[in-house]
């Protein structure tokens, strides 16, 4: 039997220090049946030319080119429009795979059609710190970490207009609505980077956020809190509390990271 297609979605923006690694780690993947589609926001650095080269290179890869910047969720629905996979994985343009992701969450699917997507647990790459920490969701439940995600395609679509939590909300309010639930592995398949210079969109959305939109957008209570003191707080001091005090027993060290992740 085919293997079924698998469209994974991932929006662009300034991202040339990390969008090959990021391509590489899709591209690489153990499974084959891959379209990778992909929308630049208007970057304004060498971006489009890396995505030009490697789709050079790979037919897998469908480069769009944005007119204007839409932001990550308007690209994703963007992005859903074109999609023709009977599976979705979402990828942000700085994270790394497992390279085995893709081919373990589309056999779990095909395997257990009572769950509408699922996850993986993350490791946190906080390149300020140099240090590395492990986050898991729950193993049944209504989210999973946005960057882990594969889930069967519909015709959902983001609220692009949302402040806060865009993922969480499209998880928990649309795409496990009637209890459906998502399935999340323990072992981390997702090497998600934190940058130093805190230009990672999530920070950005934080910074410009307001207190009403944290306190009703739909993230786990850790999260919440985490971007509230952020709101309140310099953001080097939330991290060194979250690294140090409260996660401190889920870092991981650089040896435990490489037995994950390939060439890191």
């Amino acid at each position: 039997m085919k293997s079924p297609l698998v469209s994974v979605l991932i929006c662009s923006y300034n991202a040339e220090r990390f969008i090959e690694a990021t391509l590489r780690s899709v591209l690489d993947q153990t499974y084959r049946d891959l379209e990778v589609l992909v929308l630049d926001n208007c970057s304004s650095d060498g971006t489009v030319g890396i995505l030009e080269r490697i789709g050079g290179e790979e037919p897998r890869l469908k480069l769009y080119r944005g007119k204007e910047n839409v932001g990550a969720y308007g690209g994703l629905n963007y992005l859903l429009d074109r999609a023709a996979g009977k599976y979705i994985a979402i990828q942000d343009h700085d994270d790394i795979w497992h390279p085995d992701k893709v081919r373990r969450q589309v056999e779990f699917l095909e395997e257990n059609s009572r769950y509408v997507g699922c996850g993986t647990a993350i490791v946190n790459y906080y390149e300020r710190y140099d240090t590395f920490l492990l986050r898991r969701q729950m193993e049944v439940s209504s989210i999973a970490w946005h960057t882990s995600l594969v889930y069967r395609r519909s015709d959902l679509r983001y609220d692009a207009k949302a402040k806060v939590g865009n993922d969480f909300h499209f998880m928990k309010q649309l795409l496990c609505s009637g209890d459906r639930r998502i399935y999340n592995f323990g072992e981390p398949c997702v090497l998600r980077t934190i940058r130093a210079d805190r230009s990672n969109l999530s920070t950005k959305w934080i910074v410009s956020s307001n207190l009403g939109a944290i306190l009703r957008a739909e993230i786990g209570l850790l999260d919440k809190i985490a971007v509230l003191n952020r709101l309140l707080l310099p953001a080097g001091i939330v991290d060194f509390i979250l690294l140090r005090v409260l996660m401190r027993r889920n870092v991981l060290s650089r040896t435990d990271v490489k037995k994950h992740f390939e060439g890191y």
